[in-house]
This record gives structure tokens, C-alpha cells and sequence, in this order.
């Protein structure tokens, strides 16, 4: 009796153990304004709502997760072939129902709060990523491995990526300080302000916002501001397309510069530099290199 007893006693514990520790832990997501989004398990079945979290993703070793995208998704190349389901701002929701997706990946600053609160309504975790530093790169990626399970691969990329940057900022440390405007646009005319990962970024090198103290994080600006800022450097992001309209960027300028001022211009890559990923490093060395002294 008194081994029947202790074999029951057995039995029913190692039941308790069972009920109290499932055998995957769920996963708590930190979003960008500080609230959570949980998870019961890694997820399987992922959407993502910004072409650099596409990125991001297949950086991280997601990619066999990953099920459909949005327009301009088209990096690494593999990206090219999932499934669109809208652009940042409008999705098609009978779509994604379809999909049945665990989690959905957005970007806090870039998609519209209502389109995110209706994804969630329909009972899809979203989860509300931003960075704001070049150094929040590497921890997302490693955050978006801790969601997919594949932790390996994402603290592998994180840490070439932080090797990498660490590197851009010995080579770069020198550089003698420099006032700087960037166009983003030309027609109407957008940039960035101090709080913008770009300037963040281009700080490494010692560049100086000339609109670093405006209040909107991509602000419209005039072209006489500009001119009256005086910025030593004009950096203008323009596509390798030649229909593109940032082709016309230094066009904008021309008819305003007199000889009293004359910056000088570079061109930017804008999926390197306005696409906050693993690539910003490119954009980032193509920035700062024209600025070393000859």
C-alpha cells in the first residue's frame, strides 16, 4: 500500500509539472511605445506591414515565416516573390484573414495607428516595432529572432552588425564636423529633424542637422530656409531609376545657388539610408566617405 501510495503521489506530481510548464514559454514583445504584445509561442505565420522590416526579417533568419509583404518589398531578392497585401497604408484585410498570420510586424512611425487597432480587433497579435539609434538595429533583429525562433541566425547578424558599425565609427571619427541639409523629396520639399534615426546616423561622422531643432519628425521645408542655413553639404537621396523624381533633385537647386554659396552635393542611396535595416551601414559609409578631407 505504501508503494501504490508513493506511486500515485508520483504520478499526480509530475501531472502538475506538466500543467504548470508548457513546453514553450511564451514570448513577451516590447512595441515602440513601451506597451507589450505576448505571444503563447514563437510565431510560424508572419506579416510584415514596411519594406525594412522584410528585411529584417530575412536578415533574422525568418524568411520560411514569412508569408506575404507590402508594395516595395523588394529586397533581398527572395522578397520579391511573397505574396503583397497592400502598401504601409492600405491592406487588404480579407487577405490577411486568409493567411491566418500568428503575428503581424508593423512600423510604429510608418503605419497609420488605425490600420495596426483594426488588425488587432480581428484578433491578430501586431507588433509595433521603431528604432531611433543606428545601435536599436541590432537589438531588433535579435528581438525578431527571440519571435520567430531563430535566434541563431538573428544573434549572428546582430553581432556583425554591431562589429560593423562599431568600425564605420573608428574610420569616420575624425572627420572634421560638418553642417548639413537632406532632401528626401524635392517637390515638396522634406527632410529630417534631430530625432530622425538619418541624423542620428550621420552624427557618427559628425555631420550637424541644420533643422535638427524642428518639432516634426519629416518635416516640409523652404527652399530659402535651406539657403539661409547655409548647410555645407546637400545630400539628396535619388533611385537608380531614371524616371524617378528624385533624379530632378539638384535641379531644385540650381536657379537659388549664386557664387557666395556653392555646397557640395552627394547623392544617397535611399534604400540604404532611409530604410532602417542592416543596409544603413551603406548608407552611412556612402554619406561620410565624400566628407573626409582630400
Amino acid at each position: 500500500m505504501i508503494k501504490s501510495g508513493w506511486s500515485w503521489r508520483l504520478g499526480l506530481s509530475f501531472c502538475i509539472l506538466l500543467i504548470g510548464f508548457p513546453a514553450t514559454a511564451a514570448i513577451t514583445l516590447v512595441n515602440a511605445d513601451g506597451s507589450t504584445t505576448s505571444l503563447e509561442k514563437p510565431a510560424d505565420t508572419v506579416v510584415t506591414l514596411s519594406p525594412n522590416l522584410t528585411e529584417m526579417v530575412f536578415a533574422a533568419g525568418g524568411s520560411s515565416k514569412l508569408k506575404a509583404v507590402v508594395e516595395w518589398s523588394d529586397y533581398p531578392q527572395a522578397a520579391k516573390s511573397l505574396p503583397r497585401i497592400g502598401d504601409a497604408f492600405r491592406l487588404d484585410m480579407e487577405q490577411l484573414l486568409k493567411l491566418k498570420p500568428d503575428l503581424v510586424i508593423a512600423w510604429d512611425s510608418g503605419n497609420p495607428t488605425e490600420v495596426l487597432d483594426k488588425i488587432e480587433s480581428l484578433g491578430i497579435p501586431v507588433w509595433r516595432t521603431g528604432v531611433s539609434t543606428p545601435e536599436q538595429i541590432a537589438d531588433l533583429l535579435e528581438n525578431i529572432g527571440q519571435a520567430l525562433s531563430t535566434s541563431e541566425t538573428a544573434t549572428s547578424a546582430a553581432s556583425d552588425y554591431r562589429r560593423q558599425l562599431e568600425a564605420l565609427r573608428k574610420q569616420y571619427q575624425d572627420t572634421p564636423p560638418f553642417r548639413y541639409f537632406i532632401q528626401l523629396h524635392p517637390k515638396p520639399l522634406y527632410t529630417v529633424n534631430g530625432e530622425h534615426l538619418i541624423t542620428r546616423a550621420l552624427s557618427l561622422c559628425h555631420g550637424e542637422n541644420i533643422f535638427t531643432s524642428l518639432a516634426v519628425l519629416a518635416p516640409a521645408v523652404s527652399t530659402e530656409a535651406v539657403l539661409s542655413a547655409a548647410p555645407e553639404v546637400i545630400f539628396y537621396t535619388q533611385s537608380d531609376n531614371p524616371g524617378s523624381i528624385q533624379n530632378d533633385a539638384i535641379k531644385t537647386w540650381i536657379p537659388w545657388l549664386g557664387n557666395s554659396h556653392k555646397p557640395r552635393f552627394t547623392q544617397l542611396n535611399p534604400d540604404w539610408i532611409t530604410r532602417p535595416g542592416p543596409r544603413l551601414l551603406a548608407g552611412i559609409h556612402q554619406a561620410c566617405q565624400p566628407q573626409q578631407p582630400k
